[in-house]
C-alpha cells in the first residue's frame, strides 16, 4: 500500500497508496550529495525486500541502499563518482549472489545488493552521458544500448556475477531512451543517430536490418509482436521479424500535447499511451 517516486529535484519519496499522505521523504541533493542533471533526475527506483536503490550521483553518495519503510540509508556506494544517467537499474541473480545493474554517465557497473560494493565496471561513455535505457538480461549476459552514436554492447557476466567480459559491440543500434527488446534471438530497437529501425543478433551482434519506415521511438513488446510509438506520434504493430521489418498496422496519435517520448503500457488487453496532457487507451484484443 506504497507508492515510491523519484522527483526531478531529486528528493525520494514514499507516499500513502491510497490517499497520497507523505510517509517518508529522502532529498538526495540537500541531505547527501547527490547532482542534479541537466534535464532533471528520473529513474524507475527499484526495490528488493526491504531495500530500495537510487542512483544519487554524488561523490560520496554515488548509489545508495535505503529502507523502504524508513528512508534510512542501508549502504552507501562511492562507485566510480559519476553522475546518474536517468537509467533504470535491474538486478540479477548469479549463483545466488545478487547484483545491481545500472549505467551511470561513463559505465555500466555491477553492485553487491548487500553490501553495496561495485563488483565490476565497464567504461561506456557517450557524447551527452545518457543512458537512459534499462539493460536487458538473458542467460549469461546483459545488452546495454546508449544513443548519441554511441551504440549497444554485450557483455558476458562470469557465474558469480562478479566480472563481466565482452562479447560483442555494435555501433549501429543507438537507440537513446525508447529501449531495446529481446525476442528469441534476436534484439530489436529504434537508432538515435543512427535513424530507422534495427535488428541485431543476440549472440553476434550482427546487424540484421536498418530499416527507416518509421521516425525513432519506443518499443515494447507482446505476443510476438512490436508495439512501436514514434516520436512524431505514430503508433505501430510490426512483426518480430529478423529478415525484415514488417509494418502490420499503424496510426497516428491525434490526442494530447507535448513530446511523444513516454513508454506504452499493455495490460489485460489494453494499451496506455501518455501523450502530453493527455491519457490514451486502446483496445488492442
Amino acid at each position: 500500500n506504497k507508492l515510491y517516486m523519484l522527483t526531478g529535484y531529486g528528493v525520494i519519496v514514499c507516499m500513502n497508496a491510497k490517499n497520497g499522505d507523505l510517509i517518508w521523504t529522502l532529498d538526495t541533493q540537500n541531505e547527501l550529495d547527490g547532482k542534479n542533471l541537466q534535464w532533471g533526475l528520473t529513474e524507475n527506483l527499484l526495490i528488493e525486500n526491504e531495500k530500495l536503490f537510487c542512483a544519487v550521483g554524488g561523490q560520496e553518495y554515488n548509489i545508495i541502499a535505503v529502507n523502504k519503510d524508513t528512508g534510512k540509508l542501508i549502504w552507501v556506494s562511492k562507485g566510480l563518482g559519476d553522475l546518474a544517467a536517468y537509467c533504470s537499474p535491474i538486478i540479477l541473480n548469479r549463483a545466488g549472489k545478487k547484483v545491481l545493474v545500472t549505467m551511470m554517465a561513463s559505465h555500466i557497473q555491477g553492485h553487491d545488493v548487500e553490501t553495496g560494493e561495485m563488483l565490476w565496471s565497464y567504461e561506456q561513455p557517450n557524447r551527452w552521458s545518457v543512458h537512459a535505457n534499462t539493460p536487458i538480461y538473458d542467460g549469461d549476459a546483459i545488452a546495454c544500448v546508449s544513443g548519441y552514436g554511441k551504440g549497444t554492447v554485450k557483455l558476458n557476466l562470469n557465474k558469480t556475477g562478479t566480472a563481466v567480459t565482452k562479447v560483442w559491440f555494435n555501433e549501429s543500434m543507438d537507440n537513446r531512451m525508447g529501449g531495446a527488446v529481446k525476442i528469441g534471438n534476436y534484439l530489436y530497437a529504434s537508432g538515435d543517430k543512427n535513424r530507422g529501425w534495427h535488428c541485431v543478433n543476440w549472440q553476434t551482434g550482427e546487424s540484421k536490418y536498418h530499416d527507416k519506415s518509421l521516425a525513432n521511438g519506443v518499443v515494447i513488446t507482446a505476443d510476438n509482436m512490436l508495439y512501436i510509438y514514434t516520436d512524431r506520434g505514430e503508433l505501430a504493430l510490426v512483426n518480430a521479424n529478423p529478415d525484415a521489418f514488417k509494418i502490420v498496422s499503424k496510426t497516428k496519435v491525434e490526442i494530447g500535447t507535448m513530446q511523444h517520448w513516454a513508454h506504452p503500457v499493455i495490460n489485460d488487453g489494453k494499451l496506455y499511451l501518455r501523450h502530453g496532457k493527455s491519457l490514451i487507451v486502446y483496445n488492442i484484443k
